[in-house]
């Protein structure tokens, strides 16, 4: 005999019990009656007095489907923090106001470039774009450059960010040419 036939034919012989359990099954909600619970545990503060009769249950089925969708009034959005003032536009110093600002750390700039000689390998002439963000003072609030190491662009931020340029009265942007030899 063919191997678990044997076991088929066994339990075939078995008689079986078949229990019909009633039950209720429904995609519809069950509609309750609100009547009997106390409003007061709903809503705890009811402006207007609600009748008892508006709470009971209806007669008709609830019609819901996965297919419909729900409906809701639109809620109106507040505004927590007041809009963001417009981006200010910047501008670019002129080219004589640039030069005497860098020749001021020129020294320090050179010893970026020895420092970062002594780290690592460089060529032995480079040119290196400065980016610097000038606030309405004439501060210096970020600097970056284009530099593949690391060690000279932390530098040449750093003595950057010490140079003193003067207030042009809204955001400035100044991109320099440094080069090195």
């Amino acid at each position: 005999m063919v191997p678990g036939a044997e076991l088929r034919a066994r339990l075939a012989a078995l008689p079986f019990l078949v229990l019909a359990i009633p039950g209720q099954c429904s995609l519809v909600a069950p509609a309750w009656d609100i009547a009997a619970v106390d409003p007061s545990a709903i809503a705890p503060k009811v402006q207007e007095p609600v009748e008892p009769a508006a709470l009971t249950r209806r007669d008709e089925p609830v019609e819901r489907s996965a297919i419909t969708a729900k409906r809701e009034q639109p809620v109106e959005r507040v505004a927590i923090a007041p809009p963001a003032a417009p981006p200010l536009r910047t501008i670019t110093l002129p080219e004589e106001v640039v030069i005497k600002a860098m020749d001021a750390g020129h020294p320090l700039f050179l010893r970026c470039w020895a420092r970062a000689l002594r780290k690592e390998p460089l060529p032995i002439a480079s040119k290196v774009r400065l980016h610097l963000d000038l606030d309405e003072q004439g501060r210096v609030t970020a600097a970056s450059s284009d530099s593949e190491s690391t060690e000279l662009s932390r530098c040449l931020a750093v003595v950057a960010r010490q140079l003193a340029f003067p207030a042009p009265g809204q955001p400035a942007v100044v991109d320099v040419p440094l080069m090195f030899r």
